[in-house]
């Protein structure tokens, strides 16, 4: 009995053991997690984010510079800022309403800042491509209201084709009057993207009298309006590219087919080169830039060149396309490399360039070796990434203060210039400074210089241009050539 007590008394010693280990083992996992919990809440003190405790203060000290600009109710000396929803935090639409709402708003601002009469109607200022001009009848009302104005008289396309050039190059001439008119200027602007009534336009002249004329932007507008401004002696800085309507009083300020072969043909003449072959459309466009090529390569009796015109038939017709330049390259399956040119001259529209460029590279014309040289045409994203076109040349025109101009540019616009925002922009200020010269205008126009495009003008009406002949690297870089500007 006494060893079975003892065996008895020994399971129960045996189960207290287990119990206090037991406890000892909770009583510690109690005090780790204890120490948890006050480790965090003094080190961060947060409040608990699911019971809705959303607010943090934040000290104004580190925008107290900033407090003049401040609305009343936020001038206290803690500055709340509450985050209700996560997705705030990345951002919202806002309406195409309120930016114009916002725009509109700007543009007010700014005219009442300046005190300038920019245009005939205030709504019209930063004119969108897809907003509408008023009719003709609404301009002639209006010019009824506005005698007591020196008129600029703008003609450009607000709409149709050239829309967009037409759009920036108003922009430039809103932006040159409120940094430079005065009281007494007033552009009046007329809308050439319609078909134009010419005695419409005739009314116009007479009841506005305008004192300057800046456009049109094409030559078929410019043959109508020319006329009106040169019974009138008035001048004329017209972004038409035809060198033929140039004369006594009227500019051009678009850069012609002319002055694009004479430079890029002249770059490859100093450069070398004097086998030249001439690749064009077989329209007026493409006899003009032959033939002034023609012209500057037979200067000198050693060089060579050889021409083909291609009409809208012959690149319809693949089969035909093919042996016409063939024959013409004297293409050969047993030559590697192409030796009947050493540069050749590619012009036409955007879309005929990039149909033949890599015909040209089928046919062994490798235009690391074999120069191509281009037009104006050629400063486009699509045919400066076209491989077959690396390492052509072409001409532009750079604008000599265009990088300080560009940031007035954006901080008024927001988006980006180009060479006519430039030339319009030189065009308003020269409109307005003869205005302003009343005693000594002839004397003003004689070399008058761009303040950004650098253009210099001729009392002759010739308008010398800063042009620069451009090479096409990879990635649509561009360099420039050595001697060519």
């Amino acid at each position: 009995m006494f060893s079975n007590n003892i065996k008895h008394n020994l399971i129960i010693l045996f189960c207290i053991l287990l119990s206090i280990n037991a406890c000892n083992k909770e009583n510690s996992k109690l005090i780790i997690e204890n120490k948890k919990i006050e480790k965090i809440e003094d080190k961060s003190n947060k409040p608990n984010i699911n019971k809705n405790y959303l607010k943090k203060k934040v000290i104004k000290n580190t925008i107290s510079d900033n407090n003049k600009f401040l609305p009343n109710y936020m001038k206290n000396n803690d500055v709340i800022f509450e985050f209700r929803n996560e997705r705030l935090l990345q951002g919202r639409n806002i309406s195409n309403k309120n930016e114009e709402k916002k725009t509109k708003l700007a543009l007010s601002a700014v005219q009442k800042m300046f005190n300038k009469n920019v245009s005939s109607n205030n709504n019209l200022l930063n004119l969108k491509k897809d907003e509408n001009i008023p009719i003709l009848n609404r301009y002639i009302s209006e010019a009824s209201k506005t005698l007591n104005y020196q008129h600029i008289l703008v003609f450009l396309p607000f709409t149709g084709k050239y829309s967009n050039f037409g759009n920036k190059i108003r922009k430039s001439l809103d932006l040159s009057v409120l940094n430079f008119g005065n009281d007494e200027i007033k552009l009046f602007y007329f809308d050439t993207g319609q078909t134009l009534d010419q005695q419409a336009i005739t009314s116009l002249f007479a009841k506005l009298k305008p004192r300057f004329i800046i456009g049109p932007f094409t030559r078929e507008v410019l043959l109508k309006i020319k006329p009106l401004a040169k019974a009138e002696k008035l001048p004329m800085l017209t972004f038409s590219n035809d060198i033929a309507m140039v004369e006594n009083n009227v500019w051009s300020l678009g850069f012609s087919p002319e002055e694009q072969v004479e430079s890029v043909i002249s770059c490859a003449l100093i450069h070398g080169y004097n086998r030249f072959g001439i690749i064009a459309p077989d329209s007026l466009y493409g006899k003009i830039i032959s033939r002034h090529s023609i012209d500057l390569i037979s200067t000198d009796k050693k060089n060579y060149n050889s021409s083909i015109f291609l009409s809208n038939e012959d690149l319809n017709n693949k089969t035909k396309l093919y042996s016409l330049l063939k024959n013409f390259l004297q293409y050969s399956e047993t030559k590697e490399t192409h030796t009947r040119f050493d540069a050749i001259l590619l012009g036409g529209s955007k879309e005929f360039i990039l149909e033949i460029a890599p015909l040209l590279a089928f046919f062994n014309v490798d235009s690391r070796y074999v120069k191509i040289l281009g037009t104006e045409t050629y400063n486009s994203k699509e045919i400066k990434n076209e491989p077959s076109l690396e390492k052509s040349w072409f001409p532009i025109i750079l604008s000599k203060n265009n990088d300080q101009f560009l940031t007035l540019w954006k901080n008024t616009w927001s988006d980006t210039n180009n060479y006519f925002s430039n030339a319009g922009f030189d065009a308003g200020i020269i409109a307005i400074d003869y205005i302003n010269n009343s005693k000594n205008r002839l004397q003003y126009l004689a070399n008058v210089e761009g303040s950004v495009t650098g253009l210099i003008f001729d009392t002759s009406g010739y308008v010398k241009k800063p042009i620069q002949v451009m090479q096409i690297d990879d990635l649509e870089k561009l360099t420039k050539i050595q001697k060519c500007s």
